[in-house]
C-alpha cells in the first residue's frame, strides 16, 4: 500500500451523502495490479495489488469485508480510533462496519480483495430474514480467519478472472449467502443468530413450478434470484436454498443447463449463427456459451452442429 498523500475524515458520524462506494473511497493511488466487479444494487468488489507504505479511506456506504490475499506479513488497521499491529495471515478477513473510515500500513507489497455490501441490499436481506435492519450492527473485525467469507471471496475472484463466466445470478447468490454470513457472525445478533436467521418454512411443488416455469419463459433475459424467488413468493436466500434441495442444483447451475439444453436444439433445428444461439438463451456472448456446452456435453457447439449434418 501506498501513503495516500491526502487527508481524510475521520469523523464517525459521516452523512449518507458523504460515504463511497470502493472506486471512490479508495484514493486514487498507484497499483501494481487492480480489478472491480459490480452487481448493480447489491455488491462491489475490488481487486488490487499494493506497493508497500499506507493508505486511509472514507467512510462506505454499506458494510467492507476486506481478504488478504498474499503472503503473512506485519500490518497496523485502524478502525475509529481502535488500532491493532500484528501479523495477518493469507486469507484472513477484515470487515468494516458502513460509515467507518480506515486506515492500513504496510512495509510489505500487498495482495487484497475488498467486498462492499451496499447498504440498501444489506438491509432488505436483514428484513427478509426476520430482523429488524434498524436494530442490527456489523461488528468491526480486524484479521482474523474465516472460512466461509474466503470461499466466497475467491469465488468472486473467479468471476472477475473469467470476465463473469458464472453469470449475474451466481454473484447476486453469492451476496446473499455473503450478507447473511455477515448477519449471523459478524452483527450485533450474536452468535444465537445461526439458528434462526434465514429460516423459513414450506416449498410448494407449485411454487417450484412456478420458479422454473419463469425460468424457462425467460432464458434469453438477464435473470436476478430475487426476480425469480419472488415468483415464488419467498426470500432469496430460502428460494436458493430450498430449490437446490427440491432440483439437485442451484438456480444459476440450473439455469445454465437449461440455456445450454435450448442452446442444443436451436444448434441442430435452426440455421441460426452460434452468436445469435448464444444471445437467444441468455448467454453474454458466444464464448461463454461454448464455454458450457463443452463443459456439460463435452463437445463444442460447432461439433454438435457438424454431427447432425451427418
Amino acid at each position: 500500500m501506498v501513503d495516500a498523500n491526502r487527508s481524510w475524515g475521520r469523523s464517525e458520524g459521516a452523512s449518507e451523502e458523504a460515504r463511497a462506494g470502493l472506486r471512490d473511497g479508495v484514493p486514487r493511488i498507484p497499483k501494481l495490479r487492480s480489478r472491480e466487479l459490480r452487481v448493480f444494487g447489491a455488491i462491489e468488489v475490488a481487486y488490487h495489488q499494493f506497493v508497500p507504505g499506507e493508505i486511509e479511506t472514507l467512510p462506505f456506504k454499506g458494510p467492507v469485508i476486506n481478504l488478504h490475499l498474499s503472503a503473512p506479513h506485519r500490518l497496523v488497521q485502524r478502525q475509529n480510533g481502535l488500532a491493532r499491529e500484528g501479523l495477518v495471515a493469507s486469507n484472513d478477513i477484515a470487515v468494516m462496519p458502513a460509515g467507518t473510515p480506515g486506515y492500513w500500513r504496510t512495509d510489505t507489497a500487498s495482495e487484497d480483495m475488498s467486498i462492499l455490501l451496499e447498504e440498501r441490499f444489506f438491509r432488505r436481506v436483514a428484513a427478509e430474514a426476520g430482523a429488524d435492519p434498524d436494530r442490527i450492527e456489523v461488528v468491526p473485525l480486524f484479521s482474523a480467519p474465516d472460512p466461509q467469507i474466503e470461499r466466497i471471496g475467491l469465488s468472486f475472484l473467479s468471476e472477475m478472472e473469467t470476465e463473469g463466466l458464472g453469470g449475474e445470478l451466481f454473484t447476486e447468490s453469492l451476496a446473499n449467502v455473503l450478507a447473511l454470513h455477515l448477519l449471523r457472525s459478524h452483527s450485533s445478533l450474536g452468535r444465537g443468530s445461526r439458528q434462526r436467521i434465514g429460516r423459513e418454512d414450506g416449498f410448494s411443488k407449485r411454487a417450484l413450478a412456478q420458479a422454473t416455469d419463469y425460468i424457462n419463459d425467460n432464458l434469453s433475459r438477464k435473470l436476478t434470484l430475487t426476480e425469480i424467488a419472488g415468483t415464488a413468493h419467498i426470500s432469496p436466500h430460502h428460494f436458493a436454498r430450498s430449490f437446490k434441495a427440491a432440483t439437485g442444483f442451484a438456480p444459476h447451475q440450473y439455469i445454465v443447463r437449461r440455456r445450454v439444453e435450448r442452446a442444443r436444439s436451436l444448434l441442430t433445428d435452426t440455421d441460426l449463427t452460434i452468436a445469435e444461439i448464444a444471445k437467444a438463451v441468455g448467454f453474454s456472448n458466444q464464448s461463454h456459451l461454448a464455454y458450457h456446452v463443452r463443459r456439460l456435453l463435452g463437445v463444442s457447439p460447432r461439433a454438435l452442429r457438424q454431427e447432425d449434418t451427418r
